[in-house]
């Protein structure tokens, strides 16, 4: 009898190389142009493999977007483990998130071809968002009453000015300028709102996007089936 653990990473293996063929056609065809069969062709399983995982075709294009975020999640994770001050993680925060929503071309292209509705942006989480300001807070580091409120208001800024960012109504002059009201809001003197705003993001932040190819190796952008 094969262990459960090795059924489980073959289950996940599997369900991996589904998601990769589908982002991969996607991109390159638009998802009217591509079928089910297609991905599996691509993914070289049977039909009825397909279905083991996914229903249909929106939900394997949901799973991929939800990768895409996991891994600017992961960056974020990185870019926010190196900065302690609580003032300095909301601005490095607000700014990479930001950034990504203009140079995020992997975000961007597999959203613009995979047909989902709704909004789907890559933002920061709303209680790791609540629970830098309630550090900030009871550091004394940040001048406020209600962490709360003070989180829904800046989540909702954040949330605005990405919107307008994707939407190509606000370029890079943004960013500086939203970060530094943010840390008004906060309390903190004009100088230092400033001052923190113009440091550099540590390096995590500014390495250069892999392209496709690179993160789905083992694929070759032909179109099956």
């Amino acid at each position: 009898m094969v262990e459960p653990t090795r059924l489980a990473k073959k289950r996940e293996r599997t369900r991996q190389t589904l998601i990769d063929a589908a982002t991969l056609l996607v991109n390159e065809y638009g998802h009217e142009r591509i079928s089910i069969q297609d991905i599996t062709d691509k993914a070289d399983v049977g039909l009825g493999t397909f279905y083991n995982y996914f229903d249909n075709k929106q939900m394997i294009f949901e799973a991929a977007l939800d990768q895409i975020r996991q891994r600017f999640e992961k960056r974020l994770d990185a870019l926010r483990s190196s900065l302690t001050d609580p003032a300095s993680r909301i601005a490095a925060t607000l700014q990479f998130c930001f950034l990504e929503a203009l140079d995020n071309q992997e975000w961007k292209l597999f959203l613009a071809k995979s047909g989902l509705e709704g909004e789907h942006l890559l933002l920061q989480n709303p209680a790791q968002c609540l629970a830098d300001i309630e550090t900030g807070a009871k550091r004394g580091r940040f001048k406020i009453d209600n962490p709360s409120f003070v989180a829904n208001l800046i989540y909702g800024m954040a949330r605005h000015i990405t919107l307008e960012i994707a939407a190509e109504r606000l370029n890079r002059d943004a960013i500086p300028d939203t970060t530094r009201y943010v840390l008004r809001m906060l309390g903190l003197p004009e100088l230092v709102a400033k001052a923190i705003t113009q440091t550099p993001l540590p390096p995590v932040a500014a390495q250069q996007r892999r392209v496709l190819k690179e993160i789905l190796p083992h694929l070759q952008p032909s179109h099956g089936g």
